[in-house]
């Protein structure tokens, strides 16, 4: 096996023509070891993520170890992304995390489009039993209105309630499109994808982006009707 000194490797990247940027992005959607958690880190994720199953845990405990959970795996993941602050006061709220993107992130131009969308953003971890629904998602809502806040991650065990207009999807898709504020939601399943190294946290806060932003597009629809040719004249 071949041996490359750092400098090999940077002749290698700039005589593909890759940006750094897009090789990173390339790492995240082939989940590539080379941005998953260390193996330490790794194995400690997995006790924290067995630890929310605790059946000895009270509600309030459990909702603690998840938003454990989700610190150490924002701090962890990817230490020259995310800057976490925990249970940070307002003058009016408290937020669970404020995530910053490093200036590294910002300046390499790596995730552009979510950091495009502010210098921080807010997660709310919340274990409750069932679907959240449309009450604490207006809630949310209210607190990134507050904070003047582009981004949130809601980490919701059991998911948000449906897709119909009144249900909790519906409100994000809501949210997303009259007021260009986008809630992206993080499942016991995206955890759990985690868990088993089958993805990483970059892809999922991208693919739920994607998919959200996707679900709200509308101008490929709207085409020039034959009568705007009369009102022209």
């Amino acid at each position: 096996m071949t041996d490359y000194s750092v400098q090999d490797i940077e002749d290698i990247i700039l005589e593909s023509g890759l940006k750094f940027p897009d090789l990173f992005n390339s790492f995240v959607e082939k989940n590539s070891r080379l941005i998953q958690l260390s193996e330490n880190n790794h194995n400690r994720y997995c006790e924290l993520y067995e630890e929310v199953f605790s059946v000895s845990s009270t509600t309030k405990e459990k909702g603690n170890k998840l938003e454990d959970l989700i610190v150490f795996l924002f701090k962890n993941a990817f230490p020259i992304i995310f800057e976490v602050k925990r249970n940070c006061r307002t003058s009016t709220n408290e937020l669970d995390l404020l995530i910053s993107w490093t200036q590294q992130a910002k300046s390499s131009g790596i995730l552009k489009e979510l950091c495009g969308l502010g210098n921080a953003f807010l997660c709310e971890c919340k274990n409750y039993k069932g679907k959240v629904d449309v009450t604490y998602i207006g809630k949310f809502m209210s607190l990134l209105c507050c904070s003047d806040t582009k981004l949130g991650v809601m980490v919701a065990w059991d998911g948000v309630t449906g897709n119909g207009w009144k249900a909790g999807m519906g409100l994000i898709k809501k949210i997303a499109l009259s007021e260009k504020r986008y809630i992206l939601v993080i499942t016991k399943e995206d955890l759990e994808s985690i868990y088993l190294k089958k993805d990483n946290l970059f892809n999922i806060l991208m693919k739920k982006y994607a998919a959200l932003k996707q679900d709200i597009e509308y101008a490929s629809f709207i085409k020039r009707h034959e009568l705007e040719d009369r009102w022209d004249k």
